[in-house]
């Protein structure tokens, strides 16, 4: 790929003007990388929670808290747009925008993959287990619960 961002070939236009970041001073990574991955199933959507590789230094989405190879430990979150699997599949995404540090951000909007959490714990290879939100909390990216509601329009 070029040094230009990731563009999907398809875009759909949402109505929707709330936004991920909700405050703070985020600060990105725009040039990230996501690792090839044959065996993929499935597009990453907005807002994957993500770690890297510690072998190739490429990005994965975090989804094994058991992971030996450095994945087991989130270190951000893509905020592109979606990324088709067989893009996924064909070769290595680059210039991908990860949320790296410093923000509070939509806990509701949040995508962990593989059925995991939050409060799901990390173990492997530290003595120091703690949970996805506290290794967030360490990057100082903060979970907010909102409430949605609707009301009448000119009412």
């Amino acid at each position: 790929m070029s040094g230009d961002r990731y563009r999907p070939v398809q875009q759909r236009i949402d109505s929707d003007t709330s936004e991920f970041v909700l405050s703070g001073e985020p600060k990105y990574m725009k040039d990230a990388i996501y690792a090839q991955h044959v065996a993929r199933s499935g597009d990453i959507v907005p807002f994957t929670l993500m770690a890297i590789d510690s072998a190739s230094l490429k990005w994965r989405t975090f989804i094994d808290e058991t992971a030996a190879n450095g994945t087991a430990i989130p270190q951000g979150i893509y905020v592109g747009p979606t990324i088709a699997e067989a893009d996924i599949q064909a070769g290595d995404i680059e210039n991908l925008l990860i949320l790296r540090r410093d923000a509070q951000f939509r806990e509701d909007w949040l995508v962990i993959e593989n059925g995991k959490t939050l409060n799901t714990l990390i173990t492997v290879g530290t003595t120091d287990i703690r949970t996805v939100r506290d290794r967030l909390l360490d990057l100082n990216l903060i979970p907010r619960t909102m409430d949605n509601y609707s009301r009448v329009e000119n009412a």
